[in-house]
């Protein structure tokens, strides 16, 4: 039996108390690595290869990665015996992480992402739990990590309750299949918060749960790939639980790929959105359903303007701009979206883009969120 001493997490006053565990489950860690700084994947991993849960394996995952990464993860290899490395070619996010599951030979796996890191006691309270309550997924929460220029860090909680939900009902399991969509809607009961839960971090799965039900993350899709995944996970799970801590340290990057200029970027939103349709399609006559899923194509049309329409790096003139947003919103999913999301469901915040953009006001809708950048 593992002893946990109690501790203090960063920026948090809450107090872990010491807890006994077996660690008779094996536990597969699965981390892709594609673009990532060496020295944020080294804490990435000496967090993982350190948890005073012992009985785990680390699967890295080489998606194609760019420069000495590879010579670096094949080093690891000999410092830790629970350490294996798959070498692929670049295939995104989510062929890195099915290829981690289909070689995964733990109990339970979970995913950590090359530039974040994870508390030492996170594999084994998450353990400790799902064990407790005999589930098929566990949840909980992470910290959002800000760093300044002078590398001062900033932490921010981020989780979709906050409260422990030792076992999910069925309609707190609905509207946790509805918040991997979105983090607000007027339906969500207390103790939720106004953040979703379609990441695929800060959770633990039973494997055999995800290889009965078939469960992988879509290939082919470059944005949401997570919430495809998950929405569909949660949908067959019959036993669900969230632990509110926080255990996950999530890095936050300035040059986000959101922000990045990227010419015709509504393309990953509506891959994303037509695989999520899917599932939506399966579930038929339930309005809400559709609703916050229209919820959900309205938000990415309006990053999509982030990434292409009012990025500085787009010289095209405005009238060609506009042009290709109205163009857009005439094409599926947008067009049903736009018309018949209804009102009721939005802040009143939302409330303005959709009426600008029921009524193709699209320059309106550009000045209004340059305006919103500039605050």
């Amino acid at each position: 039996m593992d002893s946990i001493p109690a501790k203090r997490a960063p920026a948090d006053k809450e107090f872990w108390e010491p807890v006994k565990i077996d660690d008779d489950m094996k536990v597969s860690v699965i981390t892709p690595v594609y673009d990532v700084k060496a020295e944020y994947l080294n804490k990435c991993i000496d967090s993982i290869l350190t948890q005073t849960y012992k009985n785990l394996e680390l699967i890295l995952v080489d998606d194609g990665a760019k420069g000495d990464l590879p010579k670096l993860l094949d080093e690891y290899v000999g410092t830790d015996d629970r350490i294996r490395v798959i070498h692929q070619a670049n295939g995104g996010a989510s062929s890195a992480r099915n290829a981690g599951l289909d070689s995964a030979t733990g109990e339970y796996v979970t995913f950590v992402d090359s530039d974040d890191w994870i508390d030492e006691d996170m594999v084994a309270r998450a353990v400790e739990r799902f064990d407790k309550n005999d589930l098929d997924i566990l949840l909980w929460g992470s910290f959002k990590v800000y760093e300044d220029k002078n590398g001062r860090q900033r932490f921010e909680k981020y989780m979709p309750y906050e409260a422990d939900i030792e076992l999910f009902d069925e309609d707190r399991k609905k509207e946790l299949m509805l918040k991997t969509m979105t983090g607000v809607h007027p339906v969500f009961k207390e103790p939720a918060t106004s953040f979703g839960s379609g990441s695929c971090c800060s959770k633990l799965y039973k494997l055999a749960f995800l290889n009965k039900n078939e469960l992988r993350y879509p290939v082919g899709i470059k944005r949401a790939e997570d919430v495809n995944f998950n929405i569909r996970a949660f949908d067959k799970a019959g036993r669900i639980g969230y632990l509110n801590a926080h255990f996950y340290y999530y890095r936050q990057h300035a040059a986000s790929a959101t922000y990045l200029y990227r010419p015709g970027g509504i393309q990953v939103f509506t891959d994303a959105l037509n695989e999520l349709g899917k599932f939506i399609d399966s579930k038929k006559g339930d309005p809400l359903f559709e609703q916050v899923y229209y919820m959900r194509c309205m938000f990415f049309f309006l990053e999509s303007m982030d990434m292409d329409y009012i990025n500085k790096a787009n010289k095209a003139p405005r009238r060609d701009r506009i042009g290709s947003m109205k163009e857009v919103l005439q094409s599926e999913p947008y067009k049903s979206a736009t018309q018949k999301l209804e009102y009721s469901n939005l802040s009143f915040a939302k409330k303005i883009p959709l009426f600008l953009m029921k009524h193709g006001m699209m320059g309106a809708l550009m000045s209004m969120y340059k305006l919103y950048r500039k605050v």
